[in-house]
């Protein structure tokens, strides 16, 4: 790994299946903190670099596509990289000219795929359409009004429009409605509002097992009951059990003997993660969202303090993603569940040392990097290199944990 790996976060872009097709790179470093028209070459450059050569673009978005801000000086001298990986996403509020119009031309003639970020129509904007494949529309910035304009004159050209910024579920079924192809934003990281239903059969069930693995005073069999009711979870137990990932030196091929040869606070949180994985209507995505949440807060705890154990944190980054699993506020599903008054504080509060890192994580989720402590955290020894060394790591290791788990897109 290079010195010069700059900090790296991931945004999926979904269909209307809330399948993800593709990932925005969202990329800064420690001195990089915003685009601008200052940095912004240095920045997107720096993306390009280590996610196209360094880290290997598989790892970062596997066989989805990489949406990546252009500047206008990439836009003019775009690096060598692979076309059928790459959108080059021009980034809004650039001067458009002739030169920046043949650029564009000659991309689309090389074969690269164009799209244009925050796209307003005006007069000057409006020539840039004949040279575009994809159309980002910002959801909040535009009025209703004025967002079903701009559908209205861009649909006919044949061009794919995402919605950007789509923050809930009742928006993502709005944006629908209105016609976009693709879909963008933190919907997935809310719970969907239900009202005048009761919780679902499958989800009341998670909740219940749920809450029996993090009572302290459970006995192992109500454990092992609850488990073996669900096939698919036994089987995925299993299987999880006997692979690599544990390393034991006999194959287990009962649920009574996982649980006695690994107690059941090393099967805790895989369990958890079984069962929410399990939940029909859920997007894959949103498991794996999770588990690299989980996997982070592991790590960076790991990172800053060699003598503890992380499995709390693993445990306040997994379940941080309740309220979006179970459509149920988190403060509500907590309740509800036997943790810790030092667990729940982390996830709602973000208070002590599990609260600190979950925050920094989500932070990390979002690109929002100026919300980050650096100074502290670079008194604990962890550096924005490092985090971004981590993050990758936890999308290496997701990947891997999703295959042996055979955790499949819905």
């Amino acid at each position: 790994m290079t010195d010069a790996i700059p900090l790296l976060a991931r945004q999926p872009i979904f269909n209307g299946n809330m399948q993800v097709v593709a990932y925005e790179l969202l990329c800064r470093n420690s001195e990089l903190t915003q685009i601008g028209s200052r940095d912004g070459d240095a920045a997107s450059s720096q993306v390009l670099l280590n996610a196209f050569t360094e880290l290997s673009i598989e790892q970062v978005v596997g066989k989805h596509k990489a949406f990546v801000n252009f500047t206008r000086t990439l836009i003019d001298a775009p690096p060598p990289f692979n076309r059928q990986k790459l959108v080059i996403e021009v980034l809004e509020g650039q001067k458009v000219d002739a030169a920046m119009l043949h650029s564009l031309m000659q991309l689309r003639d090389q074969g690269y795929t164009i799209a244009l970020d925050d796209f307003e129509l005006t007069k000057e904007t409006e020539s840039l359409v004949a040279y575009a494949d994809i159309i980002k529309l910002d959801v909040l910035h535009l009025p209703p009004e004025k967002l079903k304009q701009h559908i209205t004159y861009l649909k006919p050209f044949g061009i794919t429009l995402i919605a950007e910024k789509v923050e809930t579920y009742e928006m993502f079924e709005h944006c629908k409605a209105l016609g976009f192809d693709l879909f963008q934003g933190y919907f997935l990281a809310k719970p969907k509002v239900i009202t005048g239903k009761k919780v679902s059969e499958n989800k009341q069930s998670v909740l219940q097992l749920l809450s029996a693995l993090h009572d302290p005073n459970v006995p192992i069999e109500k454990i092992e009951r609850m488990i073996a009711r669900d096939t698919l979870l036994s089987f995925k137990l299993l299987r999880l059990v006997n692979s690599a990932a544990f390393g034991l030196s006999r194959s287990v091929d009962s649920l009574r003997q996982a649980i006695m040869l690994l107690g059941l606070n090393k099967l805790r949180n895989w369990v958890n993660l079984l069962a929410l994985s399990n939940l029909s209507g859920k997007p894959h995505e949103l498991s794996i969202a999770a588990l690299t949440r989980a996997r982070m807060c592991e790590l960076i705890a790991t990172e800053i303090n060699r003598h503890s154990r992380p499995d709390s944190f693993f445990t306040v980054g997994l379940l941080s993603t309740l309220d979006a699993f179970l459509d149920t506020p988190l403060e509500e599903l907590l309740s509800s569940l036997s943790l810790s008054d030092a667990i729940n504080k982390a996830m709602l509060d973000h208070s002590g040392p599990e609260g600190m890192v979950l925050q920094l994580v989500q932070s990390h989720e979002q690109g929002e990097w100026e919300k980050i402590d650096w100074d502290s955290l670079g008194k604990l020894g962890l550096t924005s290199e490092r985090l971004a060394e981590i993050y990758i790591e936890s999308l290496r290791w997701v990947a891997e944990t999703m295959n042996t788990l055979s955790i499949n897109a819905n």
